[in-house]
This record gives structure tokens, sequence and C-alpha cells, in this order.
């Protein structure tokens, strides 16, 4: 499938008076030619404010009127009640039941109205595509055009801050991240890397890439990367045109990769938002002398998920082996 270069340039004016680029800043200890795009330090400390606020900007009025409807483990989540807020629609969220309360929190500080239903992603986006149903405008995390453009601005911004660069590599769960910046990257220069990293508890679309039947763990660090990915969804297809592989990493490697970018980059990162740095710090991503930009996704985590990763080193499960 083809994704025109156009919309994502035209998604990035129509956000840029809204968000500013995030910073890419060389990564300490983990290369002279590494560095690391904060998408941690964007408004609603995530990348999905991108997508969901260029959705929701390009709806016509009518639609925001009767309201939106959206399913999120978080992220997503705080990101439409943001942009729900800036555009004075209405939003209804739902929420996994094991859905930290700080990204619970969020979207109750904007305004949203948060549903807390079901055990996890899967089961709070099929309620919620359930009561879109029956009125309201669905905007999901990554099935959705605009929201793929919104993200793939990331993409343009790191050609810009960073034209040097010979490989991007960017955490992944239903795709919408890495399909807006690969077919970004990979538009104004075929020959840049784009690597997707899954945990290994969440591993939908390395099972997509590989064939591979590797289970759900819903139990993990990277627990804003949890679900499997919609039947039919865009992302698919984007992904295998522009995106070069897609690798998993370890609980424990995600806990040391948070632990990283607390105590070496200065950081708080969520364990969804470190997995692209846990694939380069333990050679998943080769450490290949390449100039690498790694995306920090996300920096929305409960404080003794945090405790636990960086004080308990021997953080890791039965996923694990």
């Amino acid at each position: 499938m083809d994704f025109r270069l156009g919309d994502i340039v035209r998604a990035q004016h129509r956000l840029r008076p809204h968000l500013q680029p995030t910073a890419l800043e060389a990564a300490p200890n983990l290369g002279g030619n590494v560095w690391l795009k904060l998408e941690n330090c964007n408004r609603t400390h995530s990348f999905k404010i991108r997508g969901a606020l260029n959705a929701i900007l390009s709806l016509p009025a009518e639609a925001r009127d009767r309201g939106i409807v959206a399913a999120s483990s978080g992220n997503h989540a705080a990101a439409v009640a943001y942009a729900a807020q800036l555009t004075g629609a209405s939003a209804r969220i739902l929420m996994p039941r094991t859905t930290p309360q700080k990204k619970v929190k969020n979207v109750q500080r904007f305004g949203a109205e948060a549903i807390l239903y079901g055990d996890n992603y899967d089961e709070a986006e099929s309620e919620a595509l359930r009561r879109a149903a029956q009125g309201g405008v669905w905007i999901s995390p990554y099935n959705d055009a605009a929201v793929i453009a919104g993200a793939g601005a990331i993409g343009l911004e790191i050609v810009e801050q960073l034209p040097q660069v010979e490989r991007v590599v960017v955490p992944v769960s239903g795709g919408g991240l890495i399909a807006g910046i690969a077919a970004a990257v990979k538009q104004l220069n075929p020959a840049i890397e784009v690597v997707g990293v899954n945990a290994k508890s969440a591993p939908a679309m390395y099972n997509v890439f590989h064939e591979a039947a590797r289970p759900q763990v819903w139990d993990t660090l990277a627990d804003a990367l949890s679900g499997d990915i919609e039947a039919g969804s865009i992302t698919v297809p984007i992904c295998r045109r522009y995106v070069d592989d897609i690798v998993l990493v370890t609980e424990a490697e995600i806990a040391a990769a948070m632990r990283y970018m607390l105590e070496v980059a200065g950081w708080v990162v969520e364990g969804g938002g470190a997995v692209a740095v846990a694939a380069l710090q333990h050679g998943v991503v080769p450490a290949d002398g390449r100039a690498t930009a790694l995306v920090a996704s996300g920096g929305n985590v409960d404080l003794a998920v945090l405790r636990s990763a960086v004080f308990d080193q021997s953080k890791g499960d039965a996923t694990d082996a």
C-alpha cells in the first residue's frame, strides 16, 4: 500500500500551530552516532498527540459535535482527551481496568470521560467500537490515515534534524507510529533503514512480519504496546511496503533501557517508549556505527512501575526465556 508524502507534510503544517518539534539529542554511552528522538517531551508526554490531534482537526465540525470515542491503554487516551478539549469536542475513552492510574488521571485532567472496561486492550476496544456504532466518531489509535500522517511528522523532523540519518528504530504496537515514520523517511530517502521493535510480551507486528504465532502476555512493562492488530488495519500493508524488519526485546532488556534513560540520559520513559533503546543497548539492533535515531515514544509511567524497573535489576519474567 502506498501512503502519500504530501498527506504527512499537510499533517505537519496542520499541527505546527499547536505542537513544537521534539528534540533530537545525542544518546550518551550508546555510541557516537546514536540519537534519541524525545517524543516523551511532547504534549501529553507521548507521540500519540500528533496522530490524535491531526485526526480530530481534520474532522468537519458536524462530526466533532457528535463526540469522540476511543480506546487506549493510556497514551492515545490522553492525546484524544487533549485534542478534544482543544477543539471543543466531548470524548469518551474506554481503558482496560489494568491501565496505570497516571494514564487514567491524564484523561480526566483534560476533561474527557475515562471508562474502565475489560481486562486488556482488546476487550476495551471491542466495547468502544460498540459504543461508537451507537453514536460518536471513532478515532483509532493506529488504523486511521490521519493518525498515521500525524505520526509521520516525526519522520520529517528526524530527516530535517539529522540529514545524515541511516537508520530509524521505532517502538511498535498496532503500527501507526512506524507506518507514518517509515512512509515519511523512505519517500525522502529510500536508503534509510527502518526497524520496528516489539516487546516480546506484545508481539503482534512481529507475528505479522515473521508469520509467527507468539502469544500476547498482558503483564508487561510495555503496557502501551499490548494488543492485537485490528483485522484489515491499513498499518499492515504500509509497514510491509516501508519497514525493513521487526525485532523483539525482553522484559529485562526493557527494564535496563528504562534505567539507562533515567540514570544516564536523564529522561523518564515508559516501558513501551524504551524498546528502541533496549534493542540497540542489547545488540538486537547492531551498534555498527551508522547514524541511528531511536524513537523514545512516551514517558507516562506509574511511579511504582518506574521504581520497580529502576531498582529491581533482576526485572524480567518467564517470557524472557
